[in-house]
């Protein structure tokens, strides 16, 4: 019997609240609760630092209008990689899709990890158990591992159950991640231990000038940001026009950064910030986590749970989200046959891609192992991938817009605003891999960018053998739904859904499975 197969879509079920929640989810982190006295140092001081948020933000909103454009133009699963189809074609497609997976699949670990270096400052000890090796100048602990890998399944699992139970887990962390801000930032001032005085010298320390610490940290915008790109690859989960997300990426975007700057002037301003990055603990140890130290100074005992609150909700959104945006785009690459048909399964009862939930599950439960160190010079070149996938995104709008691949409309945007975004992208790009840049990138985390690319080549001749084998037309109709390109026979099959169209979802199967369910 001949197989039947159908271009397989993704269920409609994410309302409005469930999209925001995602992408600021995804944008605030631990890092933001963290490392701010580290970022507050690379700057050379607290002005640099707020101005760096504020411009990486407002770059990030010109980035954004392109992919609000974007989105409404082709609600699909892929985002950036159908994108950059439309403008570039498959192999820029291809590119633009693995750079990005690194770095999704970079954030879930790294935030997975992240929780027993949580644990670590609160309870010290409790988690360093069972000493495996040392890497990078790391300890790899064997109680840190176990941590990191439940809280990676645990996610895995509400995300392979649904994508409406992942929404509305998203929607409740992200308000509660909002909550426990609000309470930090208005607490401290309220109580008086907010004293504009202590944020002095506001720049120039640590031999970085004003101009160099703001580019310090508008370079790290890719990492800082990386969240809001999480939209388009739950498009086609819409449950309301896509052309309704202009707002909700701009709110996540300018929430985003004034949490980030809220945060950090919080943190340098309980104490003079010299004093505060250079704070030691009783043993007379630096301190491992000032943020902490200035907010229960200022607030006490309720202050500390306000903010382990937010640390943990933040670092579990930013999972949850990443989980979200990986499986998508490894379902929407394997949909346009340039991955295996194994990435495009969508479950018969639970409507996610699980095989890819599965797969990032186990690939990111493998990352603990290798200490923490390793991950983030991972994630460092990882910011690469994100410019490349928002480079792609404006490119891709500037080319729509100029030459004419989708009939003009009242909503398109100006192609001078594409063409900014575009340049925003390759600006940031260059700041991290072009030598003398202040963000130019280490040694590891080249060496890491080189075996990402080497395996994307190699991946590449192998998995797109078999998407050469398909019509310009048929990519069309796999990658966007747009079935104007397909020749008669093509949609006639497509009607039909017989063997000439090899897409990925058995409907035999799924019917054996629906009656066997019955019964």
């Amino acid at each position: 019997m001949a197989e039947k197969h159908e271009r397989v879509e993704l269920e409609k079920t994410l309302n409005p609240a469930n999209i925001w929640a995602v992408a600021l989810g995804s944008i605030i982190g631990w890092g933001a609760f963290i490392q701010a006295p580290n970022w507050m140092v690379k700057a050379g001081g607290p002005l640099p630092l707020t101005i760096g948020f504020l411009l990486g933000g407002a770059l990030m909103l010109v980035v954004g209008v392109s992919y609000a454009y974007m989105i409404a133009k082709f609600p699909v699963a892929g985002g950036e990689f159908a994108y950059a189809y439309v403008g570039f074609g498959p192999t820029a497609s291809y590119i633009c899709g693995w750079m990005l997976s690194i770095g999704y699949f970079g954030i879930v670990a790294l935030n997975a990890t992240a929780v027993p270096v949580l644990f670590s400052i609160l309870t010290p000890g409790l988690l360093q158990v069972g000493h495996l090796w040392t890497i990078a100048g790391w300890p790899v602990y064997a109680g840190e591992i176990a941590v990191s890998v439940a809280l990676i399944w645990i996610l895995g699992f509400v995300n392979y159950r649904g994508v409406k139970s992942t929404g509305n887990v998203q929607l409740f962390l992200c308000i509660l991640l909002c909550a426990a801000v609000l309470l930090i930032v208005f607490g401290t001032m309220f109580t008086g231990n907010f004293r504009i005085e202590n944020l002095s010298p506001a720049s120039g320390q640590y031999n970085v000038s004003l101009l160099k610490g703001i580019i310090l940290i508008v370079a790290m915008a890719p990492f800082l940001f990386v969240g809001f790109d999480c939209i388009p690859q739950a498009a086609e989960e819409f449950n309301f026009p896509p052309n309704k997300t202009f707002m909700l990426i701009f709110s996540a975007i300018g929430i985003g950064a004034l949490i980030y700057a809220a945060l950090a002037l919080v943190t340098a301003a309980v104490i003079p910030w010299m004093e505060m990055v250079n704070l030691t603990n009783a043993a007379g140890q630096p301190e491992s986590w000032r943020t902490g130290a200035m907010i229960k100074q200022a607030l006490g005992g309720i202050g500390i749970a306000f903010v382990v609150v937010a640390v943990l909700a933040g670092m579990f959104t930013g999972i949850n989200g990443f989980y979200l945006s990986s499986s998508r785009l490894l379902f929407g690459m394997a949909r346009a046959r340039m991955l295996p048909k194994f990435f495009a399964y969508i479950h018969p009862v639970y409507k996610t891609p699980s095989n890819n939930i599965l797969f990032v599950m186990i690939v990111c439960s493998i990352a603990p192992f290798f200490g923490r160190e390793v991950l983030n010079w991972v994630v460092d070149m990882a910011a690469v991938g994100t410019g490349v996938g928002y480079f792609f995104t404006c490119a891709g709008a500037y080319m729509v817009l100029t030459k004419g691949l989708k009939p003009k409309s009242d909503d398109d945007i100006s192609p001078f605003m594409a063409g900014a975004g575009a340049l925003i992208s390759l600006g940031i790009i260059a700041l991290m891999v072009i030598p003398g840049m202040p963000a130019f990138l280490s040694r590891p985390c080249w060496c890491a960018l080189g075996v990402w690319v080497l395996l994307g080549v190699i991946f590449y001749g192998v998995a797109m053998k078999r998407f050469k084998q398909t019509s310009h037309g048929m990519v069309g109709y796999l990658i966007l739904g747009d079935t104007s390109g397909l020749t008669p026979a093509e949609l006639e099959a497509v009607e039909d859904c017989s063997p000439v169209v090899d897409c990925e979802v058995d409907m035999i199967e799924q019917e054996i499975y629906n009656e066997t369910h019955k019964k």
